[in-house]
């Protein structure tokens, strides 16, 4: 972190939750003469600094709560650099948290960490660095959206490092991993969006994170994040999948679906009861009585007012990954006393109660590794599940049956990384309207499996492969590839690329160009990015050949594509497809004057200076270009699956 700053003697530098002091020890080490701010709140870790720098004379000690130190809310003093690791996780009192509400109405004033980033963002001066290390949940969370919008815009994210919490002894929260983020402070709107943050994932070893070739980096632009849904960074999905979520001529599940979360008791012990012991921890709560179970359907009355009857115990949703049908196994006092009791209680949160006994699909709070959905009907659902309750009922089993395909899992993970399923996550992904065919096949499927888990078989795999594979072929197919062609591809600036990358754009040229299949050896991945282009008849015989060494675009050229992650080429011979992989070494802005002298030297193209690899597929196999019919951008990982 400190290797991440420029230090420089003359810097005034604050530590703003000091601890013990071990980034203060650092910096002396860079930076000896720099002034050092350092803010701490426990009296008795103020007490250890001040004895430990009583002799360094450029070091200020205050103990103060930095969040409502007033020179820090009111930007009184600023600073060069800012470096910390601020606290995360920590419970705030009532009082205090009525004052945060006030300095920061913005912003999510329940998790600190965040609440620090904007705080001492803020107090930097301009061209100011801050680097920070905190969980990174601030990147994609839907209630972390005000400050992500506030970085993006008033700052330029040099980097973000992402790595597991378990690489420090003693730390490993569930719930997130951990980012390092170094970013510089920046009054320049234009040059902030237009700025490209570095991301580095996949590190083995702590040590890793000081080694640049270690890893891997790809790049992402601040205007994209800015402009995309929630303005989320969704690095861990691919291109197409972000393309899809953030395509606005798409519908979303929150266009046709209402999303809401369930009933909570107030007083589950004395309300809620299992069917038996068999239950998962139903050793806390009392068995309900067969007898006291109500079978029937509610009258309208009964939904609202209560069962005047004994059998007044209504069965309910509850959390837990199970596909399309969830037995009954749990239930809820429905009785008129309940009810009155219900809403009398403070903590009792009878939420969405228009919902409560209609057909809908219950998809459970917190997620495994998939998403999943089950039927509702004629049951309540409590609040670890969101209900989708379709506003044409007649969709339901439709949607039951994406929400449990694998394509469904994959955007929600795009969408929120984290295993919390709140409403607003699933109100966002993609609704992509199916042909009637496409409908009536998966109602078809849908209803046969339903039918088979009800007559208590659970062979269901052969029908869920035939579900992920139409829903796959409906969201990444090249139906939808035509949609968001049409709206979405735009000509990209070849002097703005040139401004930005004098030199080169990517360099790949110290990468192997010996792999052994299908470049999954050594040193390569398939999950690198792959650039498909059509080649023109009067370039064609170098390619058949496979010597070519360098590709020329036309003069337009797509300003989706992210020309900096690009690592392979595919050339596209018309009428054949696709057959051999390059690499390529490096993508430039040049002229089509260097390779025929006759043309026009202020001719801008984009030049990719390419090596021959191996024949990836033993002939040539067809494949659509999407963009312009022209260019595909893919990964490799995907190629190969789509080709099979």
């Amino acid at each position: 972190m400190t290797d991440m700053l420029n230090l420089q003697p003359q810097d005034s530098i604050l530590e703003p939750c000091g601890g013990d002091g071990v980034f203060v020890d650092k910096i002396l080490e860079k930076s000896s003469f720099s002034n050092i701010s350092i803010y701490e709140l426990n009296p008795k870790a103020v007490e250890l600094l001040r004895e430990k720098y009583k002799q360094q004379s450029n070091i200020y000690i205050k103990e103060t709560d930095t969040l409502i130190d007033k020179e820090i809310t009111t930007c009184s003093h600023l600073f060069d650099k800012i470096i910390g690791n601020p606290p995360y996780g920590a419970r705030i009192d009532e009082e205090k948290k009525a004052l945060l509400h006030r300095l920061y109405s913005d912003l999510y004033i329940k998790e600190s960490y965040t609440l620090f980033l904007y705080a001492c963002t803020r107090c930097l001066r301009e061209n100011g660095e801050l680097s920070f290390i905190i969980p990174d949940t601030f990147l994609s969370l839907h209630r972390h959206i005000a400050i992500r919008k506030y970085l993006l815009t008033n700052t330029k994210i040099r980097e973000l490092a992402l790595f597991p919490s378990s690489f420090f002894p003693g730390v490993n929260f569930g719930y997130a991993n951990l980012c390092i983020i170094t970013l510089v402070k920046s009054s320049d709107l234009h040059e902030n969006l237009y700025n490209n943050i570095t991301i580095r994932t996949g590190f083995n070893f702590i040590e890793d994170l000081g080694n640049r070739s270690k890893g891997i980096t790809r790049f992402v632009s601040q205007k994209a994040v800015y402009e995309g849904v929630g303005a989320a960074f969704m690095f861990n999905s691919t291109k197409q999948l972000t393309r899809l979520i953030n395509n606005k001529t798409l519908l979303k599940i929150g266009n046709i679906a209402s999303c809401v979360t369930g009933f909570y008791s107030g007083n589950d012990k004395k309300y809620l009861h299992p069917l038996d012991e068999s239950s998962k921890n139903a050793k806390k709560y009392i068995c309900v009585k067969k007898e006291d179970i109500r079978y029937t359907a509610l009258t309208e009355m009964e939904k609202t007012r209560g069962i005047e009857t004994h059998q007044c115990f209504v069965p309910i949703v509850k959390g837990g990954n199970v596909r399309y049908v969830k037995p009954d196994r749990w239930f809820m006092d429905w009785s008129v006393q309940a009810l009155m009791e219900y809403h009398n209680s403070k903590k009792c949160r009878f939420q969405n109660s228009g919902y409560y006994f209609k057909k809908g699909i219950g998809i459970p709070m917190i997620r495994s590794s998939s998403l999943t959905g089950a039927l509702i009907e004629e049951r309540l659902f409590d609040q670890s599940i969101v209900g989708v309750f379709p506003n044409d009922e007649t969709w339901t089993n439709y949607l039951l049956g994406f929400f449990n395909s694998a394509i469904c899992s994959e955007l929600i993970n795009t969408i929120n990384p984290s295993t919390n399923n709140s409403a607003n996550y699933i109100k966002k992904i993609p609704f992509i309207q199916p042909s009637k065919n496409v409908r009536i096949r998966v109602e078809s499927i849908v209803e046969r499996i339903i039918s088979t888990i009800e007559q208590g078989k659970f062979d269901i795999e052969i029908d869920q492969k035939e579900l992920d594979e139409i829903f796959y072929d409906l969201y990444m197919g090249n139906n939808n590839d035509v949609k968001t062609e049409r709206l979405q591809y735009k000509q990209l600036d070849f002097l703005d690329i040139l401004q930005q990358f004098p030199s080169s754009i990517v360099d790949n040229s110290v990468a192997s160009e010996s792999f052994s299949n299908y470049g999954l050896s050594e040193g390569t991945r398939n999950t690198n990015n792959v650039l498909i282009c059509n080649v023109k008849s009067d370039n064609i015989e170098q390619f058949l050949s496979q010597s070519a060494k360098i590709y020329y675009t036309g003069k337009k050229f797509p300003s989706t594509v992210e020309l900096n992650c690009l690592f392979y080429f595919m050339p596209y011979i018309k009428g054949k497809g696709v057959r051999d992989l390059y690499l390529i070494k490096k993508a430039r802005v040049g002229t089509r004057k260097e390779g025929q002298p006759e043309n026009n030297p202020n001719d801008l193209r984009l030049v990719f200076e390419i090596g021959f690899i191996k024949q990836l597929f033993d002939d040539y196999k067809p494949i659509r270009l999407r963009i312009w019919r022209t260019y595909t951008d893919t990964t490799l990982s995907q190629l190969i699956s789509t080709m099979g």
